[in-house]
């Protein structure tokens, strides 16, 4: 089955993909707003204002006042509880702030000799506000734990990196219009010249005319060649891994602090702002597994009979597992040719890409053909030959798919080099 289609210029419908532009853009600033809101909400509640606060402080009256509750709470993080008594212009007040920073933390050890210096029924001195007396804190110095206020930062980074993506990645709305405008005048013109040659339903002739093609880049090897993946998804599940421990131990120190507050049956608005970073942290462990799964799939080997193929030209492959096929039930390979085009429109620079030649030249379910065997790569002689220019991208390669069942498919994407006509 042989499946070819207009190139770019021709299949590209540009108002429909200004306005998917548009959409993607409100989408983008709204998740980017996610991003930095919570971090800029997040930051503020730990970190600027309590820093706040002890400066303001400074100047706040040392008062004598007696310890009457002082205890450690929390269960999996911790945090330090000093409840007191003073008198501040003869009258009585009850305080039961120890500082500024009344988020939990890991470790009770060092919050249990805080308790054991602020014992109750102890003497010991707070500091109060003098314009409003019935504010007060013990200890009014910033401490090691304010460090933890800086979480939130990436958050922030990552909203302003998607802020300056969505708007200073992209052009003017109205220098949009007027690019969209020539898009399609320009596509009308292709449409309707019948006349233009077979190789010309790429975007122009004049960007194929960077192609050069030597004769030392069409210079063949003798002999065959084995053919390299694209990708290992050990790699990308490597990555993964690394991605999701960052971003999961990030969010798990504001669950942690949230934890209490659940257990007691406290939920807030803030908890909603955790939802969909718990979600992507989620879905980053499940990309994991799945890759690591994958990667565990059987290996095809495919052993082309020349590195390079002519337009019009025939190459003999050769496939096998090494090992068993597991538990493939449908094994799939594909022929495809893929045009990638990089184009301005206004300030902007978009890439698309476009399948022009896909053609299925295997597909079996008998595991014997499956786990070895040979088809012949036959490359269309009207057709264009891989290449690499300066806005524009021919990319040949053979992709192989297994089907298993209740388990990642093996997939698989092996470059080829198709040269000119010989």
């Amino acid at each position: 089955m042989v499946k070819q289609q207009k190139a770019l210029s021709v299949n590209q419908s540009p108002a429909m993909g200004f306005l998917l532009g548009c959409f993607g853009r409100i989408f983008g600033f709204i998740f980017c707003s996610m991003f930095f809101g919570m971090g800029c909400f997040f930051l503020w509640m730990i970190a600027i204002q309590p820093m706040l606060k002890i400066q303001a402080a400074k100047s706040w009256v040392e008062t004598p006042c007696t310890i009457t509750k002082s205890e450690v709470q929390g269960s999996d993080t911790y945090k330090v509880v000093v409840e007191f008594d003073y008198e501040f212009n003869n009258q009585q007040f009850h305080g039961d702030q120890f500082n500024f920073f009344d988020m939990s933390t890991g470790g009770r050890t060092s919050k249990e000799r805080v308790v054991a210096k602020y014992k109750k029924g102890s003497q010991n001195s707070c500091y109060v506000n003098p314009e409003s007396p019935s504010e007060s804190v013990i200890n009014r110095n910033g401490s090691g734990t304010l460090w933890w206020g800086l979480f939130p930062l990436p958050f922030i980074l990552i909203g302003l990196v998607g802020y300056w993506a969505v708007f200073f990645g992209s052009s003017k709305f109205q220098k949009k219009l007027e690019s969209t405008q020539e898009a399609l005048e320009l596509a009308s013109v292709v449409q309707t010249d019948k006349t233009l040659p077979v190789t010309t339903r790429f975007t122009s002739k004049s960007d194929w005319s960077d192609s050069n093609y030597d004769e030392e880049d069409l210079f063949e090897e003798p002999g065959a060649v084995t053919l390299k993946n694209e990708a290992s998804p050990f790699g990308l599940a490597v990555f993964l891994f690394f991605f999701a421990a960052f971003w999961n131990g990030i969010i798990s120190v504001f669950l942690f602090e949230r934890f209490g507050h659940w257990k007691r049956g406290d939920f807030g608005f803030e908890d909603l702002f955790l939802v969909p970073f718990v979600l992507v942290g989620i879905g980053m462990i499940l990309a994991f597994i799945y890759n690591v799964m994958a990667g565990f799939n059987p290996k095809p080997i495919l052993v082309l009979s020349r590195q390079l193929i002519p337009l019009g030209g025939i190459a003999e492959l050769d496939w096998r597992f090494p090992s068993s096929i597991g538990s493939i039930q449908n094994l799939k390979l594909t022929l495809i040719g893929v045009e990638e085009a990089t184009y301005r429109r206004g300030t902007n620079t978009h890439t698309d890409n476009n399948t022009f030649h896909e053609e299925i030249i295997l597909e079996t379910s008998d595991p014997l053909e499956m786990s070895f065997g040979s088809v012949e790569v036959n490359i269309p002689a009207d057709s264009m030959h891989s290449f690499s220019g300066g806005h524009n991208k021919v990319i040949w390669r053979l992709e192989l798919k297994g089907d298993i069942p209740r388990w990642p498919d093996v997939s698989a994407k092996f470059p080829i080099r198709v040269v000119p006509h010989e």
